[in-house]
């Protein structure tokens, strides 16, 4: 088995290195890179694996903080970076890699794990399941037409500096309103939000930034790219959205009549619309947007009776369930969920259970958009209509959760 241990600076631009090679990419070499590594990455819960001296395997934890149903911010660790090298394939070496990270997080009494799957067959096995789903659109600008065409607002396009105090403030009021944000830290703000280096541009322009404004204050923003596309003298440029936060109805139809009327800009792609979202809605013609369903963040319950105890719940009730943990086998056992007035108590019980599933399912269901009777359907959770409805019922909320980025 290969030595894993935390990384240290003598170690930390071979971990760089590896770390890109991992994913088949050059790593970039210039000065802002490097200090954007060693300002965001953690080095006491950031984890090599060693055949000799080198680096063969990569993982990490993020330190992060997760809104979930209700409000409330619960710690979440981030995990991100899982490589091996191709010469160092079926090995062992991803799961020590795993394991040692999951132990980092149960050490740290983080209640939760969460990732961004790069490959969907990987990590159920290790109690992640698929707690938020995203659309990726892909819009003809000159098609859209909005029911109310009369902006309750403007908007102004500033540059980075000017625009990252107004955005942060509102991502800070937006994501306490919808379960599956992010906190950002300063460093996370500045080397992974604001920053814009050449090589992730993909041959696009610089980030834009438009504010949307009533009466004078900002109620949303989107951050976008542009890429100018001509033929026979026939514009046909392309507007790849990054983020959309809008923290009003009026700001959510502002921000999107402005995307999608800029001149000489005639195709739209965003990567990550909320499955709930209502632009589908403001338009004239729905099927316009012509959408992708992908899964976004995946949640693990490190521990079951914090996490189940820090959400809030719609439907007061309760259910007996026996929780399968295969990785995190002190997990497993059977468990009551008491909901009145919207809070729960969970404890560990010695009756019989209403339900049976793995910890994936736990994770899918978590944040409020999953469904306890599709995964019944697949066989993934046991139990009888009732106690499946129930189950549903209990963990499900009106707005789907919802993930604005990627780690």
């Amino acid at each position: 088995m290969p030595d894993i241990r935390t990384i240290t600076d003598a170690d930390a631009e071979q971990f760089r290195r590896r770390l890109a090679l991992g994913f088949g990419n050059d790593p970039d070499s210039d000065t802002a890179s490097v200090e954007r590594f060693q300002a965001i990455f953690e080095f006491d819960r950031t984890f090599a694996a060693f055949d000799g001296d080198d680096i063969i395997g990569t993982a990490a934890g993020f330190s992060l903080g997760l809104t979930v149903p209700g409000g409330a911010e619960v710690p979440m660790a981030g995990t991100t970076v899982i490589a091996v090298q191709p010469t160092h394939r079926r090995r062992g070496v991803f799961r020590a890699l795993m394991e040692s990270h999951l132990d980092d997080v149960a050490s740290r009494e983080e209640p939760l794990a969460g990732l961004w799957a790069s490959e969907s067959s990987i990590y159920g096995r290790f109690g992640y399941g698929p707690a938020t789903y995203r659309h990726s659109i892909a819009i003809e600008t000159g098609s859209i037409a909005f029911r109310d065409e009369q902006v309750k607002g403007s908007t102004r396009l500033l540059g980075a500096p000017e625009a990252e105090p107004i955005v942060r403030d509102l991502y800070e009021k937006a994501r306490t309103t919808r379960a599956g944000f992010l906190s950002r830290s300063d460093a996370w703000w500045v080397h992974r939000v604001i920053a814009d280096p050449e090589s992730w541009r993909g041959g696009k322009s610089s980030n834009r930034y438009v504010v949307f404004e009533e009466d004078g204050s900002p109620t949303g923003y989107a951050s976008y790219r542009q890429k100018a596309k001509w033929e026979d003298f026939a514009a046909g440029g392309e507007i790849d959205v990054s983020e959309v936060i809008a923290t009003t109805a009026a700001s959510h139809a502002g921000i999107w009549s402005f995307l999608t009327n800029i001149d000489l800009y005639t195709d739209l792609e965003y990567w990550n619309l909320p499955v709930d979202d209502a632009l589908p809605f403001e338009i004239t013609a729905p099927r316009r947007v012509r959408s992708k369903l992908v899964d976004g963040l995946w949640v693990r319950l490190m521990d079951v009776t914090a996490a189940l105890e820090a959400r809030a719940y719609e439907t007061d009730g309760g259910i007996t369930f026996d929780l399968i943990d295969a990785s995190r086998p002190h997990n497993t056992g059977t468990y009551r969920l008491d909901v009145a007035d919207g809070r729960g108590h969970c404890e560990r019980v010695s009756s019989a259970a209403e339900a049976t599933f793995d910890t994936d399912v736990m994770g899918h269901l978590y944040l409020g958009g999953g469904n306890a009777g599709a995964m019944a359907g697949a066989g993934r959770v046991e139990g009888d209509p009732e106690s499946v409805g129930s189950l549903h019922r209990l963990f499900h909320t009106s707005q789907a959760p919802w993930c604005p980025e990627v780690f």
